[in-house]
């Protein structure tokens, strides 16, 4: 029977706090983890099952009691650590535990097993250890050791650059791939160098980062102090952009990777095992726990418990059923399930029915993974554990992850891969290096030998010529010498590159890169650096060489050798008025003729544009002259293009060796000034170099000279022609035209400095000249024009429109009194670009007259792109108006056009009253010529005015 003194209050306080002990040593033995708490006498006050079990350990021996040092020396006695290292063993033990501060250790076991011992002093006295078997992480990180060694040997042999540096900024390490990327010294980007280092050199070399350089700077040192991942485009010194990813490490440093992306090794860092440190048997735990009676209903539960559920002190009071729980938990966000907090009680309810203790995953709305397990305890009631797993899972995914990526890594290479041991036997390889051998897999998977592999390959007939003994031989020999690429030549004609690099212990990263286009591409640039890409004749390098060759024989065997430089005549023209296919097909015509009619010894080269040059061998000058003759015929006589006849012929120079010198520089130049002559005898003729030709050269490059001191000394001056309107006898305006007053040679022909001018260049500052004084002269007459012709050279050279526009304001004369006349030459050279820069003109309000109209044959065109305010009828018309039925037809034409499209017609060499009459008649509506006056120095523009106007009241 009871006592009634059981029943009494004092009674059931004294039951009370053995009753917890009770419970907590049932929830203690419940757990994975080993526990045991000793006092301040370093005496076992409680212990789990689980300690005994991970140590193997007698619960006769460990108990409630035990002194430390027993517990220590029935540990040693199991096989867990060695008899001698009991007392230092102990004695440091105790010592930490002194220190009043929570410490971590580890220990390996006979058994193998690593158990993870966390040791923490309590505040009153005493000290507990907590337990856990972390073998399977251990194994996890040596998996991820080794793994992490293949990638970098594989990540060290592709394609792309790789830097890394450490937490100080320093390089750790970096590839050869990089630094040829960049060209980067590598005695200067090496390892413990600083990354400002680095970006300074790497600017050094001309790499550009898409950014001001010190924009830049401080970009990349805040992406550091920031620790910020970034991804960004840079330009390489030549030109090429490359992709480079930064992502930042653990440790504090960061890794760079350059240009191939496609795979990136991940650097993994160890796994942590994450321990709380416990202040009690229950609070302290890093696993939630919570023990339920017979009905379900919440007993007792821990601080992580109530964590990971969301749940809050007075949501977790005694008596709480756990479907109460589990709802409120589902209610607070913890945890979402496509069940109902009733089907998962249910769900519980069987597992503990059936005493199934297996772990349950269930993944929490902040992503992580909780392990929950039920364990029914034999007096009723259970026990539930809630592990985080999350790190775990992580790990095993992220491994996972890591094969799988370097898996696709291998196998998405555009290059084969195989890795060999010491032994030469295959450790990995990848699909493309099967692919591109032909191989079978079968065959060719880790453990063959490199000998079988090449067997295989030759018993397939890929190796041409040889025995696989005999390549493997010489493959083990060339391994002797170390680190080396070679080429392999297969039979169906593909080239195989291989690339042997080293590792670090033992065996060798082959690569395999099917080269076969590149060298084909080479081979085509080797041909395409000496050869003429439209003709396929050799150019002008090549030549050249072929002519040091021939000019060398000459001078140790004796012999002649002549040299023919070819020009086109009128090719221009044909390029203008068909288009440059139909000119390139011309070309291509000339090539071929030229080669059918030379000897079989001799070189033909196209050296640029229409120029071509013949190197022959024979009785000289015949032999050359001879040629010459016929080329001249054939060429003078080309088919149709574009259905059309075409007129053209060649001019040939020629120059004989060694009667005209042994020097290349020097037969060339012959060569030239005879072609030269040549043209001037009216081209579709040949001539031989004569030494008087170099006497015309230099009086050429004397006048040459003379004129590019011209303008510095003051001989040029302008002299204006009156322009006079048909209908009214009006004055409209002057064209100002240039003379040049040599000190010597007193007045030289425009037409005989003018071209020289703008072969050199030179008639670009004497046009500004020309322009600037024309401009400032006319600014004092009455409100006429002054017209100033433009060189086709002035619209190549840059600044045209500014210099007008300078020149209008420093003269403080109206755009609309400036005419500025271009020829057709100017729109055939760009006709786009020149069209655009006449516009412009335009837009200042200066106005454009088209000059020499009607000898060229796309002036049509030209009208329909540019409505020109002028067209000028060339004199060459209006000279043969009397004599030439053809001129008459082309000046009533003209006339009628400009009338139809509203523009100003001007006769220009009207010289007689016949020929105004006539031009007036055909209905051009001014003129120009001596009929009204001959061009006058500015000192008389005044007087002509005044007499045209007299001439005018009088009419």
């Amino acid at each position: 029977m009871t006592s009634p003194r059981d029943n009494e209050p004092g009674a059931r306080r004294e039951q009370g706090p053995q009753a917890l002990v009770s419970l907590s040593q049932l929830a203690l033995d419940h757990m994975e983890q080993g526990v045991c708490v000793y006092d301040a006498d370093n005496r076992i006050v409680l212990v789990n099952q689980s300690y005994l079990s991970l140590f193997d350990m007698s619960a006769d021996i460990v108990h409630v009691g035990t002194s430390y040092r027993e517990v220590l020396a029935h540990s040693a006695a199991r096989g867990n650590f060695p008899q001698h290292e009991l007392d230092a063993l102990y004695s440091r033990r105790i010592a930490q535990i002194a220190g009043g501060k929570p410490f971590r250790t580890e220990q390996r076991l006979a058994s193998g097993l690593v158990m993870a011992l966390e040791l923490k002093p309590f505040p009153g006295g005493g000290w507990m250890t907590i337990c856990d078997d972390v073998s399977r992480l251990a194994r996890l990180e040596a998996e991820l050791r080794v793994q992490t060694e293949r990638s970098q040997h594989a990540l060290a042999n592709m394609s792309h650059g790789l830097i890394m540096y450490d937490a100080d900024s320093r390089v750790v390490v970096c590839n050869e791939r990089f630094l040829n990327l960049y060209n980067l010294d590598p005695q200067i980007v090496k390892p413990g160098v600083t990354h400002n280092t680095v970006i300074e050199h790497w600017l050094s070399r001309g790499n550009l980062p898409g950014m001001p350089i010190d924009e830049f700077r401080h970009t990349r040192l805040e992406d550091v102090r920031a620790r910020k991942a970034k991804t960004l485009l840079v330009m390489r010194y030549d030109g090429r952009m490359v992709q480079a990813v930064s992502r930042f490490l653990p440790d504090g440093g960061w890794v760079t990777v350059h240009e191939d992306v496609t795979e990136r090794l991940q650097y993994e860092e160890a796994l942590r095992q994450q321990n709380f440190i416990l202040d009690a048997a229950l609070e302290n735990m890093a696993h939630g726990l919570a023990f339920y009676d017979s009905d379900m209903r919440l007993r007792v539960c821990n601080t992580t418990y109530r964590k990971i559920y969301r749940l809050s002190p007075e949501e977790t009071r005694p008596g709480t059923h756990l479907g109460e729980l589990i709802e409120r938990s589902m209610a607070n966000g913890a945890f979402a399930s496509e069940y109902s907090p009733q089907q998962l009680l249910e769900a519980a309810r069987a597992r503990i029915a059936n005493h199934d203790s297996s772990p349950m995953r269930r993944r929490m709305s902040n992503d992580t993974v909780v392990s929950v397990r039920y364990c029914a305890l034999p007096e009723g009631g259970f026990v539930a554990t809630y592990e985080d797993i999350t790190d775990r899972e992580r790990a095993i995914e992220e491994l996972s992850e890591q094969y799988r990526r370097f898996d696709a890594a291998l196998n998405n290479m555009s290059q084969g891969l195989c890795m060999l041991d010491s032994s030469l036997r295959v450790i990995v390889c990848n699909r493309r290096y099967i692919e591109m051998y032909g191989l079978s897999p079968d065959i060719v998977k880790p453990g063959v030998s490199m000998r079988e592999i090449m067997e295989h390959s030759c018993d397939l007939g890929i190796h041409p010529n040889t025995t696989a003994a005999k390549i493997y031989a010489d493959y083990v020999e060339r391994l002797r010498e170390g680190e080396h690429t070679l080429h392999r030549h297969l039979n169906d004609g593909r080239i195989i590159k291989l690339n042997h690099k080293r590792m670090e212990h033992g065996g060798w990263v082959v690569t395999y890169e099917d080269v076969t286009e590149r060298h084909k591409a080479q081979a085509r640039v080797a041909h395409m650096a000496q050869h003429d890409s439209l003709t396929d004749l050799p150019n002008r390098t090549l030549f050249r060489e072929k002519m040091s060759e021939g000019l060398n024989q000459v001078a140790i065997a004796g012999g002649a050798m002549a040299v023919l430089c070819f020009d086109l005549d009128n090719f221009k023209t044909v390029n203008d008025r068909l288009g440059h296919a139909a000119g390139d097909r011309l070309l291509r015509w000339v090539a071929a003729r030229l080669k059918e009619n030379v000897g079989e010894h001799d070189t033909v080269a196209r050296l640029g544009g229409d120029e071509f040059a013949v190197l022959q061998r024979g009785p000289q000058p015949q032999s050359a002259e001879r040629l010459a003759r016929r080329l001249v015929e054939i060429i003078g006589h080309p088919p149709p293009l574009e259905s059309q006849s075409i007129h053209i012929g060649a001019s040939v120079g020629i120059a004989i060796a060694p009667d005209h010198g042994l020097d290349a520089d020097e037969l060339m130049k012959c060569a030239d000034l005879a072609l030269y002559q040549a043209k001037a005898k009216g081209r579709g003729a040949y001539q031989l170099f004569e030494p008087e030709m170099e006497e015309e050269a230099r009086s050429r490059h004397v006048l040459e000279h003379d004129l590019r001191g011209a303008l510095e000394a003051g001989e040029f001056h302008l002299v204006f022609q009156p322009q006079v309107r048909l209908d009214t006898t009006e004055l409209t305006g002057f064209e100002a035209l240039l003379r040049w007053k040599h000190p010597s040679r007193g007045f030289v022909s425009p037409a005989e400095f003018i071209p020289l001018a703008e072969e050199n260049g030179l008639i670009v500052p004497i046009g500004e000249w020309v322009l600037r004084t024309a401009c400032a002269t006319a600014a004092s007459w009455p409100d006429v024009t002054v017209a100033v012709n433009l060189s086709p050279v002035q619209f190549r050279s840059r600044g045209l429109v500014a210099m007008v526009t300078s020149a209008l304001a420093e003269a403080g004369l109206p755009p609309q009194r400036l005419e500025l006349e271009v020829t057709e030459t100017a729109l055939l050279d760009d006709s786009e670009a020149t069209i655009e820069i006449l516009h412009q003109l335009r837009a200042l309000g200066v106005r454009v007259s088209l000059d020499d109209f009607g000898v060229g044959y796309s002036s049509l065109s030209y009208l329909r792109k540019f409505p020109f305010d002028r067209i000028k009828i060339d004199r060459s018309f209006v000279g043969t108006l009397g004599e030439s039925p053809e001129s008459v037809a082309i000046v009533r034409t003209i006339a009628s056009l400009g009338s139809v499209l509203g523009v100003e017609t001007t006769a220009e060499g009207v010289e007689t009253i016949e020929q105004l009459d006539f031009v007036r008649e055909c209905g051009c509506t001014a003129v120009q010529g001596y009929y009204f006056g001959r061009p006058c120095p500015a000192a008389e523009v005044g007087r002509t005015i005044e007499t045209l106007n007299a001439v005018r009241r009088v009419a």
